[in-house]
């Protein structure tokens, strides 16, 4: 892995997007939205889903959101949004209206997992359990001291599964396929799209794979928040993030976004 950069340059020098190659991936949570302390608490813009609309139709189709969360969130905070979609990591991609998920999904060991981690999450009060399609996420940011014992005994449920691993996201962890993570699932849909030149926009270490696939290619990571990181370009929040969205649209179709 690259070393991580620290001071990566600002919005002032993030390049405009090519209608012709560019390929777009958003992560969601603390890119495109705020953080917040429930997964379902989230507040999107009203504007958002119109201007992510319009960039699909001006990059003919190459946009894709890149998430951890579930698609089936994903669909209920923008809904209708045309691109491809990836849920879980990586776990689940939805391209063309057809998903695929990991093996992990409906099977022996994840119903197994689930009643363990329901168990651990109940021992920890203010911890809450995200089931999502293809793994779980214990978020602790109500008890931040709590992640300690929360990793441990989460990582003792998983021993016995070399196929699956813990993720450490913003104030939760994440138990999720081993073989999954947001690198190959863009680089699956750079090959979907065609394209020669890709943006990775993410705020979480789990972007990190995203970014780093882009720009082994050409292209370039945009870093949301001050966390090290690999990316050429750095944008301090959502706000500045969905003003950049703005601005590129404004460029490629030449009229203000309304």
């Amino acid at each position: 892995m690259p070393a991580a950069i620290n001071d990566a340059p600002n919005s002032d020098e993030i390049p405009d997007l090519d209608p012709d190659r560019s390929a777009l991936f958003l992560d969601f949570d603390g890119t495109l939205v705020d953080l917040v302390d429930t997964p379902d608490g989230v507040s999107v813009p009203p504007d958002l889903s119109g201007l992510l609309d319009r960039l699909h139709a001006a990059l003919s189709g190459r946009l894709a959101l890149v998430s951890g969360r579930p698609i089936k969130d994903l669909d209920s905070f923008l809904p209708g949004f045309p691109g491809p979609v990836v849920g879980g990591h990586g776990a689940e991609i939805r391209v063309n209206g057809s998903t695929e998920r990991h093996p992990f999904a409906g099977s022996d060991a994840f119903t197994d997992i689930r009643i363990r981690a329901t168990r651990i999450a109940e021992d920890h009060p203010g911890t809450l359990l995200e089931e999502k399609a293809t793994g779980f996420g214990v978020h602790y940011r109500r008890n931040p001291a709590d992640q300690p014992a929360l990793e441990q005994a989460l990582q003792a449920i998983i021993a016995d599964h070399d196929d699956l691993e813990l993720h450490q996201a913003k104030m939760a962890l994440e138990i999720k396929p081993a073989s999954v993570n947001k690198g190959a699932a863009t680089r699956t849909l750079m090959d979907h799209f065609s394209a020669r030149h890709g943006i990775f926009m993410g705020d979480d270490a789990s972007d990190e794979a995203g970014i780093e696939e882009v720009q082994s290619n050409g292209g370039f990571g945009i870093k949301i928040g001050d966390a090290p990181t690999v990316a050429r370009h750095r944008l301090p929040d959502p706000v500045a993030s969905r003003a950049l969205l703005k601005r590129w649209h404004i460029t490629l179709s030449g009229a203000e976004t309304p």
